[in-house]
């Protein structure tokens, strides 16, 4: 039975508004067979994908599976990208790419050679245009009735002068009136040669472009001229010997839009000259030369040739010539010669203006230019060529969010800049991690990372790390029982709140996790060059709402807007997939830090995680691993009479840092020495250390089965295993593992830095998502139960361990008028006292019924409250979180409305077997 290849789900979201802009815009890469998708995230050749198009609203394009043939990337200047076979189309799409296909196939626009009698604009592709100056009239025109050959009148551009515009509306007519007395007629001038000049006529750049024609010195009151598009027909050199009239010379206006409809102009075939190019043409241009016989001046890739002079004749109006192409730019005026009439002054027109339909008229007279006005005018042109088109917009600055992990032993923090997302060095080090230390120094002043860690080494009771595992927690918290050998003295502070004593301060956690904040936002202030004010924070899975809380609090107190509050193995898994192309993947992510341990199955599609199943350890973590060694190295150390028996825990503090130095350097090789302050102290092994921490490796395997076991899941029905957290290299941990799952623990992941990365990674796809573009999505589920305290000591879960989030829940109590208490607690024990308190609901109810208490979680397991009593609407509630004593929250617990429901005894049959057999 063949097995048909798994399909990569790849979705492509483009920034077009409309069909017709996606076919004029990117039908060059859609065909009848297949379709080129720019894209940095190549897949490999042969991969089957299952591809939706859609546009910048979320309107679907195409949509079908395909293969991927071919994938290049960015090298050498090329684009980027992958060539993908269709395999499939919906009706839909195939329908669509006929239409790009047809589009294509559409034949280019005919030449027009010869202008028609009424002059209208024709899109005719530049390079195929030859452009003649014609012979301008030596005299005033002539009656319509008689015309007369032209006679013939050297006519030349300025140098350097070109125009890209549209002609602007002529001015109005003269009144006609008795025409001037034409000058004597100039003898007839031979055949022109090719002329040479000062200076070399300059081509113009750009395949749409406009010469001037300069009336000749004995007319300056004949209008100016413009040339043909090509030369003069047999039909127009009849027109030419007709006598000449006294006639306005039309300009060409194009006509109305329901008239000619417009047509896309062709692209041009060289690239247009930039405006800085245009002003230097102009400053090296010199002043406008005496009138030479017209020459004709193509696009850069015709031919110039001199043009033949017809014999002399009468002046007679010029045809008008059809308008060109026009490219938006500002209308550039001419400067005429000291002895020539000024050409009328041309309005600057912003980009792509249209000009408006008029009547063909003639120019109003002008008046000519004093002499001496050469070099000013030149500086006219100038002027006018400096007026910027639009005022330059400097460009924004992208957002940034930043992803921050305040770890237990160190803290980081990563950006996604240029790019890619990194991690940001710290000012002052070498390294990009920020130890998670606190110290208070004998003036009393809060010390955190490198200043903390130096004053630990100089006064060891003035310093502690390790502390994120009290964050949030109250100081009667029974967790605290957990934490074995705490190598500081843990108090209350004014909150309730687990505190750390030292040199005689208590100093609140969240004092200490707001400087530890500000320190790596300073960091990524330094590094960006602008202050970041956005974060994702990273927090355990195990921590419960007032942990989240905590660090939220901390974090505004810092100058940062959480947008979100991740777990930990879910942005280790983000970093973990990124550019992988994973499709349908479950993955077992195991994340030992320094304070805890947890473990997460999650299943990544492409971006988008969903986390199937979640568990934790919040007491087993590499502080553990370290007090083992240090209690082996303090016995030792008493053994050999270096350490004094009455030494307490509280001054191991340089011994503990020793400890774990020579841990980290075990990871890699078989042995390392243990450096004190005195000198160099005994050496560990590895075979040592290992047997010091067997029994905490076994927990780590322990708790894995029992996550993996609690959803009914299999090794064998993992893709892949990560092992996240600084404790994870040590070979222990990774050989037990393996032995215990029997698949293979990846290698390829950043165990310190890959929590800090996903968090980037996700900030940088909530901005994205805001901007209507596709990002990575996280669904997390809730890892820590919730509910309500019952009498009789039970706990009543509202919400379940592995509930999806967000969540919603309502608790219906019946209740009588009076005072109504719940006491909410968090935490995996059935029994409410070995659970963390949250705080307390207070109501007074002044009729009986049913209130209804509504449980509301978020996204990153943030909880909310609300209630609708009798006769009353539903309004928003705020929990009473102050501590209280034992015998308060005894008696807050005996007022629940919920009671703990015993099991009874099974009665009859059974219960007599049972009692037969000596079973209760």
């Amino acid at each position: 039975m063949t097995v048909a290849p798994k399909l990569l789900p790849l979705r492509i979201r483009l920034p077009y508004t409309t069909e017709e802009e996606f076919i004029d815009k990117y039908g060059s890469n859609v065909g009848r067979g297949g379709v080129f998708i720019a894209t940095r995230a190549l897949k490999e050749e042969g991969t089957a994908i299952a591809f939706e198009f859609i546009l910048a609203d979320g309107t679907r394009l195409l949509r079908g599976e395909g293969i991927v043939v071919k994938a290049q990337a960015d090298e050498g200047g090329g684009r980027s990208g992958m060539t993908v076979r269709f395999a499939k189309l919906d009706a839909a799409s195939k329908a669509l790419i006929d239409r790009v296909v047809a589009r294509r196939a559409e034949p280019p626009s005919p030449q027009v050679a010869t202008p028609p009698p009424v002059p209208a604009p024709v899109a005719t592709p530049p390079p195929a245009v030859s452009m003649r100056l014609p012979a301008v009239p030596a005299s005033a025109p002539a009656p319509a009735s008689a015309p007369s050959p032209p006679t013939p009148r050297p006519v030349a551009p300025p140098p350097g002068m070109v125009r890209r515009t549209a002609p602007p509306p002529t001015a109005p007519a003269p009144p006609q009136a008795t025409p001037p007395a034409p000058p004597a007629a100039p003898p007839a001038a031979p055949p022109a040669a090719p002329v040479q000049r000062s200076a070399p006529v300059q081509e113009p750049k750009a395949p749409t472009v406009r010469m001037w024609a300069i009336p000749s010195p004995t007319a300056p009151s004949a209008p100016p001229v413009e040339p043909p598009l090509a030369p003069p027909t047999p039909a127009r050199a009849q027109e030419a010997s007709a006598p000449a009239v006294p006639a306005p010379v039309p300009r060409a206006e194009p006509p109305p839009r329901s008239q000619t409809p417009a047509k896309p102009l062709p692209a041009p075939a060289t690239p247009l000259p930039s405006l800085s190019a245009a002003l230097s043409e102009v400053a090296a241009a010199p002043p406008p030369a005496p009138p030479v016989p017209p020459t004709s001046v193509s696009p850069p890739s015709a031919r110039v040739e001199p043009t033949p002079t017809p014999a002399p004749a009468a002046p007679a109006p010029a045809a008008p010539a059809p308008a060109l192409p026009v490219e938006p730019a500002p209308t550039l005026a001419p400067a005429a010669p000291a002895s020539a009439t000024p050409a009328p002054a041309l309005p600057v027109e912003p980009p792509g203006a249209r000009q408006p339909a008029a009547p063909s008229l003639p120019p109003e007279p002008r008046t000519p230019e004093p002499p001496g006005r050469g070099l000013e005018g030149r500086s006219r042109r100038r002027t006018v060529l400096e007026v910027p088109v639009a005022a330059p917009v400097a460009p924004s600055l992208p957002e940034v969010v930043l992803g921050i992990d305040v770890g237990t032993s160190q803290a980081r923090v990563a950006v996604f800049h240029e790019g890619e997302v990194r991690l940001v060095p710290i000012p002052g080090s070498d390294s990009r991690s920020l130890p998670s230390a606190l110290a208070v120094d004998a003036s009393g002043q809060v010390l955190v990372g490198a200043a903390a860690i130096a004053e630990a080494e100089r006064a060891p009771r003035h310093a502690a790390v390790g502390l994120k595992r009290l964050l949030g927690l109250r100081a009667r918290s029974p967790r605290l029982r957990g934490f074995v050998g705490l190598p500081y003295a843990v108090a209350a502070d004014p909150r309730g709140d687990a505190g750390i004593e030292l040199n005689g301060r208590v100093v609140p956690l969240t004092d200490y996790a707001a400087q530890i904040l500000r320190e790596l936002k300073s960091a990524a202030t330094a590094f960006l060059g602008r202050e970041p004010t956005r974060a994702v924070l990273c927090v355990p899975a195990y921590f419960d709402a007032r942990q989240r809380a905590a660090l939220r609090e901390a974090a505004e107190r810092a100058g940062l807007t959480i947008l979100r509050i991740l777990n930990a193995p879910a942005a280790a898994t983000l970093a973990y997939g990124h550019g992988r192309g994973l499709a349908r993947k479950r993955v077992l992510v195991l994340d030992l830090g320094g304070g805890g341990f947890e473990v997460s199955v999650v299943q990544v599609t492409g971006d988008d995680l969903e986390v199937v199943t979640t568990g934790s350890d919040p007491t087993l973590g590499g502080m553990d691993f370290d007090a083992r060694i240090t209690e082996a190295l303090v016995s030792e150390l008493r053994s050999q009479g270096a350490a004094s028996s009455s030494e307490a825990a509280l001054e191991w503090g340089p011994l503990r840092a020793a400890a774990e130095s020579a841990k980290v350097l075990l990871s890699e090789q078989e042995e390392a020495p243990v450096r004190l302050r005195e000198g160099t102290g005994p050496t560990l092994n590895r075979e040592r250390v290992e047997a010091l921490t067997a029994d905490l490796a076994q927990r780590v395997t322990e708790a894995t089965r029992e996550v993996l076991e609690s959803s009914s899941l299999t090794p064998q029905g993992l893709d892949a295993v990560v092992l996240v957290g600084g404790q994870s290299r040590a070979p222990l941990v990774r050989r037990r593992l393996e032995e215990s799952l029997g698949v293979p623990v990846r290698s390829d992941v950043d165990p310190l830095g890959a929590v800090a990365l996903g968090a980037a990674l996700l900030g940088h796809s909530l901005l994205q998502i805001a901007s209507g573009k596709p990002g990575a999505t996280v669904s997390d589920v809730l890892s820590v139960p919730l509910g309500v305290a019952e009498r009789g000591g039970g706990l009543r879960r509202v919400f379940e361990r592995n509930t999806r989030l967000p969540a919603d829940k309502t608790l219906v109590i019946p209740v009588t008028p009076g005072p109504l208490s719940l006491a909410l607690f968090q935490g995996s024990s059935p029994v409410t006292s070995e659970n963390e308190y949250l705080g307390a609901l207070h109501f007074q109810l002044e009729r009986a019924g049913e209130a209804e208490i509504h449980f509301s979680l978020s996204q990153d397991g943030t909880l909310s409250l609300a209630a609708t009593l009798p006769g009353a609407k539903r309004q928003p509630v705020t929990l009473a979180t102050e501590e209280l004593d034992d015998a308060a929250r005894e008696a807050l617990i005996a007022r629940s409305p919920f009671a703990t429901e015993t099991k009874e005894s099974p009665a009859g049959l059974f219960s007599g077997l049972r009692k037969l057999f000596g079973k209760k």
